[in-house]
């Protein structure tokens, strides 16, 4: 009772709550939960949130968002109205809360257009009285916000893509698959090519250009084709024989028969 006098006349914050026994009591400050981690890319929209022990018949009454290193304000709102001059001119027009996520058991604030200088441990305080008490309570809860900055971003995505499998590969496929899949390509490719290749050699011998060729490039050294060129050369001289004599006509002189 004395330690509880004490905060009273210095006007300190104390959580007050009614014993079993019907007497008030000083109990445990109630543990805020573990601190997180949030990542973000830069510029991007930050959602810093922590969670907190809210004892029942809470009623938050001002909200207070600051770095704990530097103990710059981000935001902070009493009795329903937002202050909008205590925040630090870093975070100025840049963050947004929720009220009704403290009757929640949670501390959010929004942070737009983040940068690696908002990189830090962000500590969120909701002050409030319990039912029955006059005297404000305070609850605290932290979280550690890390913004990647744009060159690393890059620079992971680059990593992402160079480690990703390629397409049609799987991770952990060994080079006798790989090469199954390559013959799995290459031979439907190399049967629909020979079925081409049939298909247009069985036109070209239908309409004869292959025997026609065969013909004129094959020399003629068989007896077949000796005796065929002596046949030539026969009717070659025939026909040689048949124009001299056409000649020897046509040297002839031209008479008329005489009249009897």
């Amino acid at each position: 009772m004395v330690y509880v006098l004490f905060d009273l006349l210095f006007g300190r914050a104390v959580n007050l709550q009614t014993c079993e026994s019907g007497s008030l009591c000083f109990p445990a400050a109630p543990r805020p939960a573990s601190p997180q981690t949030i990542q973000a890319d830069e510029g991007a929209n930050a959602t810093v949130w922590c969670r907190f022990i809210r004892p029942e018949h809470f009623a938050p009454t001002a909200l207070h968002w600051t770095v704990n290193v530097t103990k710059a304000v981000l935001f902070s709102r009493h009795g329903g109205w937002i202050d909008p001059d205590a925040a630090d001119a870093q975070y100025k027009l840049r963050t947004s809360v929720n009220w009704e996520d403290p009757a929640r058991g949670t501390l959010l604030v929004n942070i737009c257009n983040v940068t690696p200088s908002d990189s830090g441990s962000y500590e969120g305080v909701v002050s409030g009285k319990l039912a029955g008490h006059d005297h404000p309570l305070e609850l605290h809860c932290s979280v550690e916000l890390i913004v990647a900055p744009r060159d690393e971003q890059r620079r992971t995505e680059r990593k992402d893509s160079s480690t990703s499998p390629a397409a049609g590969g799987g991770p952990g496929k060994d080079a006798a698959e790989k090469r199954n899949d390559v013959q799995t390509i290459v031979l439907p490719c190399v049967l629909i090519a020979a079925v081409a290749v049939t298909i247009m050699l069985v036109v070209a011998w239908k309409r004869g250009v292959i025997r026609s060729c065969k013909k004129e490039g094959e020399p003629k050294t068989s007896e077949g084709d000796q005796q065929s060129a002596a046949e030539e050369g026969l009717v070659g001289s025939e026909v040689a024989d048949g124009l001299l004599k056409g000649q020897s006509r046509q040297n002839r002189p031209f008479c008329i028969p005489s009249q009897t």
